[in-house]
């Protein structure tokens, strides 16, 4: 490189740096916000929250049912688990300061204004003004500091090891100051990919401990807990003093109900307002139902997982195995009898809402194909030409019947296994422990992960040997992903991050099903009556229908 030539390039850093710190000097203004940071700024794609007028005093009993049971440690964001599961329970007891809503997949929320520095390096956010705990306690930068430092869950050693401190200019303004860029920062502490950003409050969880606030938590958010009967149901109550706008429901009651007849049931006889997971055999009875109503609600893929599969003596260690598995599957014919059809056949594993998602539809990646002959072909190539025992297949719990439909899938070509249901909490406390939580290595695990963050986020999660909850450890993967931690380049990012989906699909490390449309049906007691349920399922990414607050039925007799 010439001397004239580095000048130029310098130059152009310059005026490029320049017009960062110009764009996120303007945003910040624009809003009539004050700046945080000194320096120039990355232009935040962060939206402007809507805050409502409700109507009235809140009113009514909103009943949910859950497609299984419930757990107590979901209540305490310090703890918060990898599944969306858990942000069931986030949007209503708790708040974040930047969260998925329907304005936009980054939201603000207790937060009214963020920064982030152009070298990745500085996050900063400011508070709105007067926010408080269920408790009637101010919350302040003092509640969001401590949070992030006790704070033990999902991501948790990511945060811990790039932070170098955490500056409180005031009550409503912090800055937290990392040791080498964290260009992932805004997407991590969104409250939709883990719990670090849901602000728990320092006073009461210090006095009445771990154990003491997951068996009565408080928070910022639309509705105060009020009770619970561990795994069967928790009760909660509208908090009119919620800074967005005041509930519309006076109690929400969750209840956890496997079974899908149970909650069919208890939709038709008016037990029940709301019900998870409505497919299968049931679907066609809620389509049927002219006092139901529902929304296919498209979040992310189904897709197999072999987890013990890199051990030399797992059958599954042989690519041909997974490819077998993966031509066996009749995904047309599950898409029919699981969703009536309105399920796409997608042949990528991460969501195609992600925006860094490559195209399962046949652009990027192609449609999944089902070939028994070929199959066999395949397998006979292995030490299975007949075929191979497994010892189980663990479906994505309720779904069982459609776990029973991979297996007589599998059992054509030979492969034969057992289905093992378990309850929801176990099950996602399993998929939190990566290849630990399912012993031996001749399993497969049926998942589903609607992760906002990118699919960067959801690769991190399964795919990186170095995350508790990763099924795929590949040292070709590892290398990519450690040049795409390193780089600054976000187009190099994209493609190091679109390398690795193309690899966990050809090598047959991760199998695409289909996207799932989340059925979810709602009674009639729910408002507004007829067509106009669509606003209830407006979150990008969400698989359920929050934010809690909006929901409306009719007052109780």
């Amino acid at each position: 490189m010439t001397r004239r030539t580095g000048i130029k390039e310098l130059l152009a850093l310059i005026a490029a740096l320049a017009l960062v710190a110009a764009a996120g000097e303007a945003a910040a203004q624009k809003g009539g916000q004050t700046p945080i940071l000194s320096g120039p700024l990355v232009k935040l794609d962060i939206k402007e929250a809507q805050i409502e007028t409700a109507k009235g005093k809140p009113k009514g009993t909103f009943r949910i049912a859950q497609h299984f049971a419930l757990d107590p440690g979901w209540l305490d964001p310090l703890e918060h688990i990898f599944a969306l599961t858990m942000q069931t329970y986030d949007y209503l007891v708790h708040d974040a300061l930047i969260k998925p809503m329907p304005q936009g997949e980054a939201t603000y929320s207790l937060a009214e204004h963020a920064e982030l520095a152009a070298d990745f390096r500085r996050a900063a956010f400011r508070l709105r003004p007067g926010l408080k705990f269920h408790d009637g306690q101010p919350l302040s930068t003092a509640d969001v500091k401590w949070t992030y430092e006790n704070y033990k869950g999902a991501h948790a050693k990511l945060f811990r090891d790039k932070l170098e401190h955490i500056q409180i200019v005031d009550d409503r303004t912090i800055v937290f100051h990392f040791k080498e860029p964290f260009l992932e920062f805004m997407d991590l502490y969104n409250g939709a990919v883990s719990g670090i950003g849901w602000i728990v409050p320092k006073h009461y969880y210090e006095k009445v401990g771990r154990d003491g606030f997951k068996a009565k938590p408080i928070g910022a958010g639309p509705y105060k807990f009020v009770s619970q009967q561990a795994g069967v149901q928790m009760d909660f109550e509208a908090w009119e003093e919620y800074w967005r706008r005041t509930p519309a429901a006076k109690t929400i009651v969750v209840k956890g109900i496997r079974d899908n007849a149970a909650r069919l049931a208890g939709l038709q006889t008016g037990e029940l307002d709301l019900a998870f997971g409505m497919t299968g055999k049931v679907l066609p009875q809620v389509m049927a139902d002219k006092n139901l109503r529902w929304v296919p609600n498209f979040t992310s893929v189904w897709h197999l997982a072999f987890p013990g599969y890199n051990e030399p003596d797992s059958p599954f260690h042989d690519k041909r195995v997974r490819q077998a598995v993966s031509l066996a599957i009749n995904r047309e014919f599950l898409v029919r009898q699981e969703t009536q059809g309105v399920g796409k056949v997608w042949g990528n594993w991460i969501s195609p809402e992600n925006r860094d998602a490559l195209k399962g539809d046949g652009k990027d990646l192609p449609l999944p194909e089902h070939n028994i002959a070929k199959a066999k072909q395949v397998l006979a190539q292995t030490k299975f030409p007949n075929g191979f025992e497994f010892e189980w297949f663990v479906p994505f719990v309720p779904y069982f019947d459609m776990g029973e439909r991979i297996l007589t899938d599998l059992r054509a070509v030979g492969i034969r296994g057992k289905l093992q249901s378990l309850e929801g909490p176990a099950f996602r406390a399993k998929m939190g422990q990566g290849r630990k939580g399912f012993p031996g290595n001749r399993t497969i695990v049926q998942n589903i992960d609607p992760r906002p963050g990118g699919a960067k986020a959801t690769i991190g999660v399964y795919a990186v040997c170095g995350s508790p909850a990763s099924i795929v450890c590949e040292p070709q993967i590892e290398e990519l992903w450690t040049k795409h931690e390193a780089s600054k380049n976000l187009d190099e990012r994209d493609r190091l991050n679109k390398a690795i989906q193309k690899i966990l699909v050809e090598e047959y490390y991760m199998v695409p099903i289909y996207w799932n449309p989340f059925v979810h049906a709602i009674g009639p007691r729910v408002l507004p009556e007829g067509k106009g349920i669509e606003r209830y399922y407006d979150t990008l990414h969400a698989p359920y229908p929050w934010p809690w607050e909006v929901w409306e039925v009719r007052a109780d007799r």
